[in-house]
């Protein structure tokens, strides 16, 4: 796989706006992407296997969550083995959905934007994103890396991925299915033929005396039946004398039913009675009643016309005392004055000026003047007022008795009126009673004589039923006799329908022997021809098992992949680390192997080998990325399946010295000539590590800024045109 041109937009917050990358002009070679930490250096690189799978390398969020922008989109135009292809994401992460398209090299869509056709073809283009992690895509987090994989991981994707063997492991499983069920066919035929031996075997019973033990039992059923015609003749003869009987019994209960009947309606009827002679036990003369309510209502009316005259009365009283206690007030009032300006004017009588001379300014001889002029007039309107309160008193009327004790006599009067019209409305009711209780006794005569006559015709009928006396007792011997015959002749019939059908089943027997000698001989046949083709899928199946042709190819393939790391690891820490693919080990007890998958690493100053995750920061860091080139040569070299051109390396080089950081670069060079890659694109912080790059992305601000190993600025690739003319 090689790419061709990168377009995202809105992906994290290094790229809210659009940025391309055209790869074509990079040219080959490696290629170094700088920047401060934070610029989006990752992010690019990572868009790349995002816009193949959907995810950002490393990353459990999902793209939504790092959206920056309302229509964010990530467009990859690549090349798979020469056939060129366009893979687009547009991403709502609002509704938190996703389109994904694949289009061709003619910009013809070969999706529908859904999720799952896109990863089918994607795995077919592109490969999955395990060994795409594991070879191609090299993390510093190593996330996905071969090599921090476990035991089983790493050894299932080196077989599935690297080797192709999913092939033998089809064959071997298909083998083993078909196997599997010619091995239940087998089964299947063999318990056949077992149940058909025994069946042969088996003998097969005398049919003679099961003929004469049938016909025995036919006879005896034909006499039972004789037997049960007559029982059933008798039976019916009692049955039409029963029908006869039936009228009259009917006729006997409908009278007892009347009797029943007529016996409560008298005893009702008798309480009826008694509950209205207890009514009438207080009935009283309604002339008294009639005249004590003519003198109430006369009371009353007059009650009526004396409240009316008296509250006149007091309500003339009430206006009189009103006026009456304002004039009060005021003469109150005036009489008060006129004594405060009496005790004034006396004051001057004492003063020796007489008010005169040069004291006449004082304002207490002056209230004294004034005084004496105003007590006349004063004086005047107190001898008129006292005449006015005089008069409104003289106005008042006496009232005998108060119109609120009159109205309380009238309420009085009102209950005693009222006690005396229920009284008579009472009164009437109990004439009522008296008649409806004179109805009822001429009703209970004739109740009576109805009884007499019921109990009479009862007597009549019970006496004609005398003629029936044994006729129940009759009936049920008959239909027990009528029963035990139908048991008899059932018991008969299901003997004989018995032996009818083991004389059925005799003859079955005959044709299923002759039957089971045919089946036997073919069913033996067909037995041999399953043995035999179970026996080949066995074989089949072990041949491409894990245990031998599997075996061979894992076995081959370690050793060439470990002459390959080994090679990229020349030069690196002075030559002191080889590796090598370890595919069986030992046993505990030492009798013989095991199967086994894992990286032994041997340190050749010290003699010493030991695993690859026993190796320090540093030394993990150049091993690890010298097994991953490995594996991508590897894969190139074989030829078959995807051809992937371009890598990726997201800061492998962080631990790393200065001195190994420049092996590393030679590392990746000499990887590009062994594995024939078109470009190297890998992310560094070391100005002595990307001058050794043939091109610079300079990433920062939003932008992607191009530049030569010598530092000098070539394209900014903020925005460009798309490269597939005829993409939509």
């Amino acid at each position: 796989m090689r790419l061709h041109y990168l377009r995202l937009r809105g992906i994290t917050e290094a790229f809210p706006n659009e940025v391309c990358v055209d790869f074509d002009n990079l040219g080959e070679g490696l290629i170094a992407i700088v920047g401060e930490n934070g610029a989006g250096k990752s992010t690019l690189i990572g868009s790349v296997f995002a816009a193949l799978f959907r995810q950002l390398p490393g990353q459990k969020r999902s793209l939504y969550d790092f959206a920056t922008h309302p229509q964010p989109e990530i467009d990859l135009t690549f090349s798979v083995n020469g056939a060129r292809y366009r893979s687009l994401l547009k991403i709502d992460p609002k509704s938190r959905q996703m389109e994904s398209y694949l289009f061709n090299g003619d910009g013809k869509p070969l999706t529908n934007g859904k999720k799952e056709p896109f990863e089918d073809l994607i795995r077919k283009c592109a490969g999955t994103p395990d060994f795409f992690l594991s070879s191609i895509f090299s993390s510093q987090k190593r996330t996905g890396n071969f090599l921090s994989l476990d035991r089983s991981e790493r050894k299932e994707l080196f077989i599935r991925e690297l080797l192709g063997l999913d092939r033998l492991r089809l064959i071997a499983a298909a083998a083993k299915d078909r196997g599997d069920e010619v091995a239940k066919t087998t089964l299947g035929l063999e318990g056949q033929a077992r149940s058909l031996k025994e069946l042969v075997e088996a003998g097969v019973e005398d049919p003679a005396g099961i003929e004469a033990r049938l016909a025995e039992a036919s006879a005896r059923l034909e006499t039972l039946e004789g037997e049960k015609r007559v029982a059933q003749q008798r039976l019916l003869a009692l049955q039409a004398t029963e029908a006869s009987r039936k009228p009259l019994l009917a006729e006997v209960e409908a009278l007892n039913q009347k009797l029943r009947k007529a016996d409560a309606e008298i005893t009702e009827t008798k309480r009826q009675i008694g509950r209205d002679e207890n009514l009438l036990t207080g009935k009283k003369d309604l002339a008294g009643l009639t005249e004590r309510g003519a003198t109430l209502a006369n009371h009353i009316e007059e009650l009526h016309r004396q409240i009316r005259e008296i509250q006149g009365l007091e309500t003339s009283n009430r206006e009189a005392e009103r006026t009456v206690q304002a004039l009060d007030g005021e003469l109150r009032n005036n009489i008060a004055e006129l004594e405060r300006l009496r005790v004034e004017r006396e004051e001057l009588a004492i003063v020796p000026c007489r008010g005169e001379g040069p004291y006449a300014s004082c304002p207490k001889i002056g209230r004294a003047i004034e005084a004496g002029v105003r007590i006349p007039a004063l004086e005047g309107e107190v001898a008129t007022l006292s005449i006015e309160v005089e008069a409104q008193r003289s106005s008042l009327v006496q009232i005998a008795t108060p119109s609120s004790e009159l109205t309380r006599t009238l309420e009085g009067c009102e209950r005693d009126r009222r006690n005396v019209d229920q009284a008579r409305q009472r009164h009437e009711e109990l004439r009522a009673v008296e008649a409806r209780r004179d109805e009822r006794r001429k009703g209970l005569d004739r109740l009576n004589q109805a009884l007499v006559e019921l109990t009479e015709e009862l007597a009549r009928k019970e006496s004609g039923l005398s003629v029936f006396v044994d006729l129940d007792r009759k009936m049920q011997a008959s239909r027990r006799e009528v029963e035990q015959t139908d048991r008899l002749i059932i018991s008969c019939r299901r003997e004989r329908d018995s032996l009818i059908a083991r004389q059925a089943q005799i003859k079955q027997r005959q044709e299923q022997v002759e039957a089971a000698r045919t089946r036997l001989a073919q069913v033996e046949a067909e037995l041999g021809v399953a043995r035999t083709e179970q026996e080949d899928y066995t074989y089949l199946a072990r041949v491409f098992g894990p245990d031998e042709i599997q075996l061979c190819e894992i076995q081959a393939a370690g050793p060439e992949v470990s002459i390959l790391v080994n090679s990229l690891l020349e030069g690196c820490f002075d030559n002191k680390f080889e590796i090598r693919f370890r595919t069986q080990r030992p046993k505990a007890d030492g009798k013989g192997m095991v199967d086994d998958f894992d990286v032994e690493v041997r340190n050749k100053n010290l003699d010493r080998t030991c695993l690859v995750d026993e190796l320090s920061g540093g030394q993990f860091v150049l091993v690890n990325e010298a097994v991953n080139l490995g594996i991508a040569i590897y894969n190139m070299r074989q030829g078959e399946g995807i051809r992937y051109e371009t890598l990726f390396r997201d800061e492998t080089v962080g631990a790393l010295d200065a001195a190994n950081a420049k092996e590393y670069v030679h590392m990746l060079r000499r990887a590009m000539d062994l594995g024939a890659f078109h470009q190297v694109i890998f992310i560094c912080h070391t100005p002595l590590v990307w001058e050794l790059a043939d091109r610079i992305l300079s990433v920062g601000d939003g932008r992607v800024v191009v530049g030569n190993s010598e530092g000098e600025v070539v394209t900014d690739h903020r925005s460009a045109t798309l490269p597939l003319t005829n993409s939509k």
